[in-house]
């Protein structure tokens, strides 16, 4: 999610980066999930709880993500960026396709926490890679013809407040996580600009708990040494 900065963002111009970044979180756990889904051990429920926590982490940060877009930027960039309103609407109608997507992994999901069965866990899978083509293919169009705009006509203040949004939709004990999973992709100088944007007892907390956090939680995912990204 976006980075939260203080009053001083309201006429800071935004830096596109920070949602590449963002998009790396889904570009990598979407198939990575799937993959995982399909060679889950079926009836093995400890198992498919894990990972069902963790798709209800991306899931949901992905669908609140694009809500808070829909709500907070798109309006925004139709009525000051109008030579780029075919690009928006365009980013609309993605969104919508994404939005169906979404919902039936999460559905599959939710079932499949219950059942731990194959036939479920494939539903799944695919489900899964059918999302990820339709978020791949939006985001590559985002990052291309997007950003440019949004770079022009949203404040760095107006961004932070879809971080904030997303921020909110994440429960406490996950924001650590989700922070690690933005991280763990970013270059030196995206984990310091991320970073810097913390408070300084956020930054502690990353440095004392978060990265052993994340490492745990993504070994228990993954079953593989995680990548754990540094602590500044």
């Amino acid at each position: 999610m976006p980075t939260t900065d203080g009053p001083s963002t309201a006429d800071k111009r935004l830096d596109p980066q920070e949602m590449v970044v963002l998009h790396r979180v889904f570009r990598r756990e979407i198939p990575l999930l799937a993959d995982l889904v399909e060679t889950a051990v079926p009836g093995d429920r400890r198992r498919t709880a894990v990972l069902a926590d963790h798709l209800d982490l991306v899931l949901g940060a992905l669908g609140e993500h694009h809500e808070g877009e829909d709500d907070l930027l798109w309006p925004k960039l139709r009525e000051r960026a109008a030579p780029g309103d075919s690009v928006v609407a365009r980013m609309a109608d993605q969104h919508e396709a994404i939005a169906a997507a979404l919902a039936a992994a999460t559905d599959l999901s939710h079932r499949w926490r219950g059942r731990a069965d194959r036939d479920t866990a494939l539903r799944l899978a695919e489900a899964l890679r059918a999302l990820d083509r339709h978020a791949v293919a939006h985001m590559d169009d985002e990052e291309a013809h997007l950003l440019p705009l949004m770079a022009d006509h949203i404040t760095a203040r107006e961004w932070s407040e879809v971080g904030e949004r997303g921020r909110r939709s994440v429960p406490k004990s996950k924001l650590l996580v989700f922070l690690g999973a933005i991280l763990e992709d970013a270059t030196a100088q995206e984990r310091q600009l991320f970073l810097s944007h913390m408070p300084a007892p956020a930054r502690l907390l990353w440095r004392t708990l978060g990265i052993r956090l994340y490492r745990r939680t993504t070994t228990r995912v993954r079953r593989t040494d995680a990548v754990v990204p540094p602590a500044a």
